[in-house]
């Protein structure tokens, strides 16, 4: 039976289609199933990521029972039906590498590697350290450069985005020319019709005959060179990565191998890199090209019976001793093709957790048979760029007498790389993956998410903070800690096979303490904790960005501090979740009038650096006004109610999908690749200022559900994946670099589009639950680690019927537009009804995802009331008095003398107040200095006096930390109020909150 035969009945089988088998033999990405191999693999492990109960921070819905059986009788679910298909063929790993810093359609290279490696390989074709791997010399939003038609070197590199740049790196090239040592002369052209680029297996024939092919593990590749008929010499060059840096290498003739170090690392704290290679074929020359360097090529003789030199090289972090046992714990004896067949069962155990069926006219024609292998090369690329980042960046390092292994690293977290027990994995811009990359790891491979997780709790342990940017070290790049919502999403999801009380303390730090070095923590610390925001005048750019960033990620830390029983942080952070509310505009005019998220100073007044919405940049990162017009997830009624209620916010997103994008460059030097992406989107899409192309709106298409209106959401979902994602081929079957526009950055672009495909989304992190979208397929099958499944039934789905009309989970109705993780984590059944024109499904007053506000009232967060000059505030010591409440912890209040007091007394004509919760925050200096015991009390007339609250022993962990204390439910209003500290010694306080309503 023919191949094409054979899809076509898979496809109407309802089954992947199936490949040609071949030992890494032939094929082109120019077949919609590229050759070589099958990719088999054994079945999944299983184990259980067990749901847990809502912790939603707002109302709690009704749960259904997971089911076996759908409302047609027919069995969904159970592992029994599960059978592992052939995916990583679908994996065109060039997807979105026809991009440049002008112009972006992913910003990704052909990495080859296992899921979460060590290491990635990949052919190189500029000489830049940054974006070593691009289709055209330039790239641009109507046209693109000349095309680059050759490749001067293969090599590992350890690069999580450009805008990172890459580091612990080694170029390989097989040459045929030893006078031609050099990237630009000895590159090779080659036909892209004679490449193949999965990730489990690469393969390209140079025009001048050679052939490469390489095959990933973890820390170690296998690659296999084959000569043609006139070359009776095989020679193979190892050289420095795009000339930077420095290293050395060794050829040990008598074994057929080289070893040596590389330190290619630039600014970053990263530790060097050290290889070994063994050859299995006689090194019979060799040559250092300039004495006591890394440059040095290595000569076999290829005569006609023996054309081929593999190459099995491993890498470390360690030594070359380490990468050396490295190579044998993952290659050994294996051959080439048990290597293959090894990286795509790989692949097939992370790919196979999604698996799509097509409808019969996805099968009907040969047109339909290729539009649907299409869209399972998006699927399945996207999730192969979903499982590639964060990296592991631990060794198994064995006991030479025992062979006991321990796992270890070089802590990127301390200056000097020390060596460290332990696990940790790199590369992650948490700014972006928190919004989907994260969640996906939660739900199809729980176990790994935690084991990834306490990599990152390790970077608290080493350096004492979790890293905004791993790169590997702590990189000075975008906004918010991140990790504090993830931490928080993970372990309400049921994750917990990470230090959780090490995360939590992460992110108390993160959330708590003024940090002096900008790549760690939050910035602005010193006053935004005060003011409830980042005030303008305090930082000059991106001020909104980071104040609502820090919102959610609050939200996230009042979500652990309720699963963890810490009520004083519960309360606190919840009442921080809300500050988006201080730079919510509705009263603006000329053009800021509407409804925005506006920059404001330290006075409180509005100070917009862009004269409209429109202009990017200035409060704003990598957006505009119209960007972060919707960012208050974790509350979706509260922004309802600001809008002035749901239709309001309907109308508001309405616009925002309809306005036109423009060309300007606002504050940034010039026209960025950002604005560029985000005009390209929208004419494409029709998606108005919805800049699919960046991160900070991703989450706004599900903001319909808050409205009450998803079908509007579901009008744009299908565009937005059918238009924005493709399968990087053009229409010959040949790689062209397409895929994505704007950066994919680490999975999260790809993420969005798996979440997306399966109908439902994790707009509100730090919650346990999913808005409801569309399904993308017509069944969608989610296999998950617990053996249980998610079955996605959506008959008739198409451009056409993008619409749910219904929805049964389990057999039974819903009209609710969001689910619970527990409803789906232990396997369940979603049957959509599509259909062509928008329906009353989830308009439901009850309908909408669950909110921290409640009821139709403008939230409204507890203000501070010592600054506001309605008290009058007295001390045991004047000095520097004004210092405590100044919203400043540069400053400080100091008493030299015992039993410090600080007192409010409510001016004449003030309304009396209720305190809610209390902060003190410690100074710079010592921690000997800071408070440890007092009582807060109350008076009504100045004569009788109550305790409110009373602590002993309290420490401050950190310096300028602000700490909170809850009261009790119930209080009455006070117009005196006055803490006494049981200090016997000089004691400092940077600030003195009383938070009121």
């Amino acid at each position: 039976m023919s191949t094409r035969r054979l899809r076509r009945l898979a496809l109407a089988m309802g089954l992947a289609s199936l490949s040609a088998c071949g030992g890494g033999g032939g094929g082109s990405n120019g077949s919609f199933l590229p050759l070589p191999g099958t990719g088999t693999g054994t079945a999944p492990s299983s184990t259980t990521g067990g749901a847990v109960g809502d912790a939603s921070g707002g109302t709690t819905a009704t749960t259904t029972t997971p089911s076996t059986t759908g409302s047609d009788g027919s069995n969904h679910s159970g592992p029994a039906a599960f059978a592992k298909q052939p995916l990583a063929n679908y994996v065109n790993t060039m997807r979105g590498a026809n991009s440049s810093g002008d112009f972006t359609r992913g910003n990704t290279f052909p990495a080859i590697a296992v899921p979460f490696g060590f290491n990635f390989w990949t052919p190189v074709n500029r000489n830049d350290n940054n974006w070593f791997y691009q289709f055209h010399t330039s790239t641009g939003e109507t046209s693109d450069g000349a095309p680059i038609k050759t490749i001067h070197a293969f090599a590992t590199v350890h690069e999580p985005s450009p805008w990172i740049g890459n580091r612990q790196s080694l170029a390989i090239m097989p040459i045929g020319d030893l006078g031609k040592l050099n990237p630009d002369n000895r590159a090779q052209t080659y036909s892209r019709a004679k490449e193949v680029a999965h990730a489990h297996y690469y393969s390209v024939i140079f025009d001048n005959g050679i052939r490469t092919e390489i095959t990933p593990t973890d820390h170690a590749a296998y690659f296999r060179f084959t000569a043609p008929a006139a070359m009776s010499t095989s020679t193979v060059l190892f050289d420095r990565f795009a000339g930077e840096g420095s290293g050395n290498l060794a050829v040990d003739t008598a074994a057929n191998a080289v070893s040596g170090r590389v330190d290619n690392n630039g600014d970053k704290n990263a530790p060097l890199m050290y290889f070994y290679a063994k050859f299995d074929a006689p090194i019979t020359a060799s040559k250092n090209i300039d004495a006591g360097s890394l440059k040095t090529w290595v000569q076999f003789a290829t005569p006609s019976n023996a054309k081929v030199v593999g190459m099995k090289i491993a890498t470390s972090f360690i030594s070359v001793e380490q990468a050396k046992d490295n190579l044998v714990q993952e290659i050994g004896d294996r051959s080439f093709d048990d290597v293959q067949q090894l990286a795509a069962a790989a692949w097939d155990d992370k790919l196979n957790t999604v698996q799509v069926e097509g409808s019969t006219e996805d099968a009907a024609t040969p047109a339909a048979i290729k539009a649907f292998e299409q869209k399972k090369i998006t699927l399945y690329s996207n999730m192969y760029r979903a499982f590639l980042y964060p990296n592991s960046a631990w060794e198994n390092v064995r006991d030479a007498t025992t062979g006991k292994g321990t796992p270890t690293y070089m802590s990127p977290y301390v200056s000097g790389t020390p060596k460290r027990q332990g696990k940790i994995w790199v590369n992650n811009g948490f700014w972006d993956t928190y919004r989907t990359t994260w969640p996906l790891y939660s739900l199809l491979v729980p176990t790994q998410a935690g084991e990834m997780l306490d990599g990152f709790v390790n970077a608290y342990k080493d350096g004492g903070w979790v890293p905004r940017w791993s790169g590997p070290d702590y990189r000075d790049s975008m906004v918010a800690t991140s990790s504090d919502v993830i931490f928080a999403d993970a372990y309400l999801k049921g994750v917990r096979n990470f230090d959780a009380d090490a995360a939590y303390a992460s992110m108390l730090r993160n959330a708590s303490v003024n940090s002096t070095d900008g790549a760690k923590g939050r910035k602005g610390m010193n006053k935004s904790v005060f003011h409830g925001y980042v005030p303008s005048d305090a930082m000059s750019r991106e001020s909104v960005a980071w104040s609502l960033e820090a919102d959610l990620n609050d939200f996230g830390i009042a979500q652990m501090a309720k699963a963890l029983n810490k009520p004083d942080d519960q309360a606190y952070y919840m009442d921080r979740a809300l500050n988006y509310t201080r730079l919510f505009s509705d009263q603006g005019t000329g053009a800021w009038a509407g409804k925005w998220f506006r920059e404001k100073d330290s006075t409180g007044q509005w100070t917009d650096g862009g004269t409209t919405p429109d202009d990017w940049g200035y409060g704003y990162t990598e957006g505009n006004a119209w960007s972060y017009q919707f960012l208050a997830p974790q509350d979706g009624q509260g922004l309802a109610n600001l809008h002035g209620g749901r239709a309001q916010l309907k109308a508001s997103l309405d616009t925002f999908f309809s306005a036109p994008a423009y060309l300007q460059r606002g504050s940034y030097w010039t026209v960025i690749h950002e604005i560029k992406e985000a005009r390209a989107v929208s004419l494409l899409a029709g998606v108005g200022q919805y800049q699919h192309s960046n991160q900070p709106v991703h989450h706004s298409i599900y903001m319909y559900n808050y409205a009450g209106a998803p079908s509007q959401g579901q009008k744009y979902l299908r565009d937005v994946m059918s238009k924005l994602y493709t399968s990087g081929f053009d229409a010959n079957g040949v790689s062209d670099g397409s895929g994505y526009y704007g950066d994919e950055d680490n999975g999260e672009q790809s993420a969005w589009y798996v979440f997306s495909a399966m109908g439902f989304y994790p707009v509100s992190m730090g919650r346990p639950e999913y808005a409801i979208g569309a399904p993308y397929f017509p069944k969608m099958v989610v296999n998950l680690e617990n053996g249980k499944r998610i079955v996605i039934t959506a008959p008739g789905v198409s451009d056409t019927n993008r619409y749910v009309q219904s929805l049964r989970l389990n057999g039974q109705p819903i009209t609710r537009s969001y689910l619970l993780h527990k409803e789906i984590a232990d396997g369940a059944t979603l049957e959509f009804v599509m259909g062509a024109q928008p329906s009353s499904w989830g308009t439901g007053e009850n309908d909408v995802p669950s909110s921290i506000t409640q009821g139709n009232a403008k939230p409204a967060p507890l203000r501070s009331l010592l600054p506001t000059g309605s008290y009058t505030v007295s001390s045991s010591s004047a000095g520097d008095l004004q210092n405590v409440y100044d919203r400043d912890s540069d400053s400080a209040w100091q008493s030299t003398s015992a039993n410090a007091w600080i007192e409010a007394d409510a001016a004449t004509g003030q309304p009396a107040s209720v305190p809610r919760i209390y902060t003190l925050t410690s100074g710079t200096q010592d921690a000997g200095q800071d408070p440890r015991s007092w009582k807060l009390k109350a008076s009504k007339d100045g004569a009788t006096w109550v305790t409110l609250d009373e602590r002993s022993n309290e420490s401050f962990t950190w310096r300028q930390q602000t700490r909170p204390f809850a009261l009790k439910a119930g209080a009455e209003a006070y117009s005196k109020y006055r803490i006494e500290f049981d200090n016997t010694s000089a004691m400092t306080v940077s600030e003195f909150e009383l938070l009121v309503q």
